[in-house]
């Protein structure tokens, strides 16, 4: 997925951004412009009211960033549009609209501080503009705790089925968030549904009610829902058949002086799992089979009424369900196994269908399908008819210590798809990765014999982007460098083509049918799922699977357990921040779909490690649990990272301890790491306009090789601060990204990183360095923004080395998106995830990066930048020669082979990087020179195999020398790696004995040891 920056979300809005400008908010008629007067207010002004429970409105502001004639900017805001007049509901404050606008986007917030812990409530907020608001003025009305944006007061204070605002946390306690507490409150059901609600005539259409009683919440309750902590709550009385009203329609009606005064629909995913979690987690889920092939279906749908297996063309089967748990369980017949597809229909209440449904579904737990999902295959995995031959007896590679492990992020469908070594047939597809003596495996196994571990697949998983039984790929025409001829071709079908990079799940737990041979037979992606994980073993590198539990591609968990498995907002609608669909995976039967899938991966087809999509929205203790159960199932350790960025609905562990980059240390969970990521390409992935190459960085040119949008010629103070302090991050960085590594006297924690500390890790395995990913530009790439133009094609690729550089000479976890060694562009695009092959394509020889092939990217995410392109693909300098193709290549083996030799580059403990790691030039900073000593002088770390080990990175144009007298007479000579090595320009680098000076060559990395 994208690359979430804190900043980012924080100024512009998580929902906003990630969905595409979609509003957050909801009911009430989401703030669109009310038919009655407007109460005499100027044309082209928004009267905004706020309604506090405490009535106390002091500092309370709108923040808004699209909508005013002056849009709020900086943070907590200016200007910040306060409360300052109150009426009967509450506060209020009027602004000057910009009438070209449609919709007004904000925020309400308390200027005492600069976080966005004070923000009422979680989320960001939408309002439309009236079409005729140059004619007249618009009110809006908002409640604390509140998301909604209402157009009448009438509708903030009153009655909305449209929304669920009441919150079912556990069988004897209910809270409704924002509630007023005056009056009786009930709790209504139906088990049909049908209930109405009028606030003169009552109720109608229900079964009946019961009282609820003013509570208070348990100590356990303020633990799991913390960020309920001040709503209202209420206790349900003991004598409730919770189980069976969870089968209806739930409706909490506030009655005032005999009328009801305000109504809501029911979230039940507290009281679920407390009813039903104890019992369900324990079971077999899925299918499962007996010693003679027998299946047993076990579905979990508390809230179902009746459930049945269908089997196409045969019959359909009821289920029984066993109270306790909610399961629902039916025994076939062995000729199923292996051979039989199945479905399931749930008949079940649904609010937002407004009545009792039948839906059919696949099984959550489908461990292989027919094409396009349409059915589940009863797959035994462990029979002989689901493996390869010689499955059970293939070796896999022993576990790697976690900071032995070198990634290599890679899609199945670009490493073969434009490798005419590869069987027509195979391109594309599993198999390719049996083809030993193609292009790609004999490009894996080189860098897997000079030190690579793991192949990352990008999603593997079903997903639902792809149609497996009919996806057809365009004839690109070729044209000039800068032609939008091939763009459109590509664009035109982006929708039906087969190309994807599959973040967007259906089925956790089977393999994608679009990359099998054969998508209409569930047993053949099973096969050669397994034949690819044991040719990738063969060939001594492991697998890691790119996994993608924070969200689906669609609501479909829904239509078998509705309101459960996605996180709501305060409306009861789904939180849609990640993108898609977000699931909550702090339930407790989320979670368990989540690590059962996982142990199928880890058990079945000998995955060796997990990366988890946007893991910051998983809690930090599903990602620990999952850790401890995957590897118990598997008998062995696997290795865990992912992207754990801070931003959108869970952010700064508003729900929960979110497994976010503060909160891992001591986990052993790795996460990537964008501080050294930033500081080495040059501002952040969401750059654009002039900004994108004005913002260099340390491997491309900032401040030492300023480009002419940059400014001046000459270095400023304020530039050479901004170098330094990037410096420094990758120092960070280097070091594992330890909170407590000391650099300059001053804690790495200590160091900010826009708002953050910078380091936050206890262990080098917990860090993933990375200078390129799927997400964004590639690092050539972005490389060539920042370039002054007149840098050689030779230059450009020596930078992408020192960048590369700065990955795998650290200590940590090194990360390279596949192709980065081989100067991959995908011609400026800053999002290829549907970009199809002829963007995403690798040449395995280094023949080419196809950059004058391509001609201008999708216009989609890069129309704006076509300008700023253009000029690069008209650049002579910027496209490599074959040489600069294979000679970064050569580099980045090298690298490895130096990685390999010692483990001093690859230290096992924080203890053993607090102690063992210095960077001698941190104090007397030199543009662009960073130097890192490994060893105390004694052999004692890592291996001992040297007393010191020394790592020189000259990102500078020039030639550049460091003197450490501390270093003079130490006999430190060029690595042993470098002195044979591809690269004759650093054999150049010099250490001269008597001074213990040492001189590096421009744009170069050299390795000195002393023995």
């Amino acid at each position: 997925m994208r690359l979430m920056s804190r900043r980012f979300v924080r100024w512009m809005g998580g929902c906003a951004l990630a969905a595409g400008l979609v509003a957050c908010g909801g009911g009430g008629g989401g703030g669109a412009a009310p038919s009655s007067s407007s109460g005499g207010l100027d044309a082209g002004t928004l009267r905004v009211h706020y309604q506090r429970p405490d009535a106390i409105y002091t500092n309370w502001a709108v923040y808004s960033w699209n909508g005013p004639t002056t849009p709020s900017i900086g943070w907590p805001g200016a200007p910040r549009f306060v409360f300052e007049r109150t009426d009967s509901y509450g506060a209020y404050v009027d602004i000057r609209l910009d009438t070209s606008k449609t919709t007004f986007d904000f925020v309400l917030n308390k200027g005492t501080n600069g976080t966005d812990t004070i923000k009422d409530p979680d989320c960001d907020r939408r309002a439309t503009i009236a079409s005729d608001i140059t004619t007249r003025g618009q009110q809006v009305w908002l409640k604390s705790g509140d998301c909604a944006t209402y157009a009448s007061e009438a509708a903030a204070n009153g009655i909305s089925l449209n929304t669920s605002r009441a919150m079912w946390l556990a069988a004897g306690t209910l809270v409704w968030p924002g509630a007023t507490q005056a009056g009786e409150f009930r709790l209504h059901y139906a088990a049909n549904g049908g209930i109405a609600v009028d606030a003169n005539s009552g109720v109608s259409g229900a079964d009946g009610s019961l009282v609820l009683a003013a509570d208070t919440l348990s100590a356990d309750l303020l633990a799991r829902f913390r960020h309920l902590a001040t709503s209202p709550a209420f206790a349900v009385p003991s004598a409730a058949n919770v189980r069976q009203l969870l089968k209806g329609q739930l409706v909490v009606v506030r009655w005032l002086n005999g009328k009801p005064a305000g109504a809501t629909q029911v979230q039940i995913q507290g009281v679920l799992d407390d009813v039903y979690a104890a019992s369900a987690s324990t079971q077999t889920l899925g299918a499962s089979f007996a010693g003679d092939g027998t299946p047993t279906l076990r579905l979990w749908a508390p809230t179902a009424r009746s459930v049945q297996v269908n089997i196409p063309g045969g019959a359909s089967l009821p289920m029984s369900e066993d109270a306790a748990s909610g399961v629902w369980t039916l025994t076939g017949d062995s000729a199923w196994r292996n051979s039989a597809y199945y479905t399931y229909s749930v008949t079940v209440f649904s609010a937002i269908d407004g009545g009792v449904v039948t839906n059919q579904v696949t099984d959550p737990y489908a461990v292989t399908l027919n094409a396009n999902s349409q059915a589940a295959l009863l797959a035994d995995l462990s029979s002989a008819a689901m493996k390869p031959a010689g499955w059970d007896a293939h070796t896999v590679p022993p576990p790697a210590q976690p900071e032995d492990s070198v990634l290599y992020e890679l899609h199945v469908r670009d490493f073969s798809v434009n490798d005419g070594s590869v069987p027509v047939a195979k391109r594309g597809k599993y198999t390719a990765f049996g083809e030993a003596a193609s292009q790609g495996m004999t490009h894996l196994r080189s860098l897997g014999a000079a030190g690579l571990t793991h192949v990352h697949l990008l999603p593997v998983f079903d997903i639902a982007s792809v149609n497996e039984a009919g996806c057809t790929t365009p004839l690109v025409t070729p044209a000039g460098s800068t032609s939008t001829t091939q763009q459109a071709t590509v664009t035109a079908a982006s929708g039906t083509d087969c190309f994807n990079w599959g973040y967007d799940p259906r089925h956790f737990g089977a393999p994608e049918g679009s990359y099998a041979t054969n998508a209409a037979d569930g047993r053949v992606r099973v096969i050669e799922f397994r034949e690819m994980v044991a040719s990738l073993h063969s060939a001594g590198l492991r697998v890691v699977m790119d996994v993608v539990y924070n969200h689906t591609s669609g609501n479909f968990l829904d239509r078998i357990v509705p309101g459960y498995y996605y996180r709501l907002n305060g409306d009861g609608v789904i939180e849609r921040p990640t993108c898609c669909d977000n699931t909550a995976p702090e339930f407790a039967m989320m979670e368990k779909l989540m690590i059962d899938t996982l142990k199928t991966w880890a058990t079945q087809y000998g995955v060796d490690g997990f990366r988890f999509d946007i893991m910051g929205h998983i809690p930090k203790s599903s990602m620990v649990k999952a850790q401890a159960e995957v590897d118990a199932a598997a008998g062995r350790a696997l290795y865990y990272y992912g992207e754990a960025w801070n931003f959108g609905e869970v952010e700064n562990d508003r729900r929960f301890e979110q497994a976010r980059q503060a909160n891992l240390a001591g986990t052993g969970i790795g996460s990537f790491n964008d501080r050294l990521r930033d500081a080495m390409r040059g501002g952040g992935p969401f750059d654009s306009g002039d900004d994108i190459l004005r913002n260099q960085g340390f491997a491309s040119g900032l401040c030492y090789d300023i480009n002419a949008t940059n400014g001046a010629a000459a270095c400023t103070n304020t530039q050479r601060g901004d170098l330094h302090n990037r410096q420094n991050m990758i120092r960070i960085g280097m070091a594992g990204n330890l909170r407590n590594f000391v650099l300059n006297g001053q804690a790495a924690s200590a160091y900010d990183y826009g708002g953050q500390q910078a380091g936050y890790t206890s262990d080098p395995q917990e860090v993933i360095n990375y200078a390129g990913v799927h997400d964004g530009e590639t690092l050539f790439d972005i490389a060539q923004f920042k370039h002054p133009s007149g840098t050689s094609a030779a230059e450009r690729a020596r930078a992408q080395v020192v960048a590369l550089a700065t990955v795998l000479m650290g200590q940590g976890v090194p990360f390279i998106h596949a192709g980065d060694e081989l100067l991959r562009s995908k011609a400026f695009d800053r999002d290829s995830y549907n970009s199809g092959d002829w963007f995403n394509r690798i040449d395995w020889t280094g023949s080419t990066n196809y950059l004058t092939e391509f001609g201008l990217p999708p216009a989609e995410k890069n129309e704006a930048g076509w300008p700023h392109i253009s000029a690069m693909l008209t650049n002579v300098n910027v496209a490599p020669a074959p040489g600069d193709i294979v000679a970064t290549r050569n580099a980045v083996l090298d690298f490895l082979a130096l990685r390999r030799d010692t483990t001093m580059l690859r230290l096992r403990t924080g203890a053993d990087v607090m102690r063992c790691v210095s960077f001698p030039d941190q104090a007397a900073q030199q543009d662009g020179l960073i130097v890192m000593k490994v060893g105390v002088g004694d052999a004692s770390c890592g291996d001992g195999k040297y007393r010191n080990l020394l790592v020189l990175i000259n990102a500078n144009k020039v030639a550049q020398t460091f003197t450490s007298a501390t270093l003079a007479n130490a006999g430190f000579v060029l690595h042993p790696v470098q002195v044979t090595g591809s690269d004759a320009v650093v054999r150049a680098a010099t250490h001269e004995q008597a001074t213990g000076a040492f001189s590096v060559p421009a744009r170069t990395v050299a390795v000195f040891v002393q023995n």
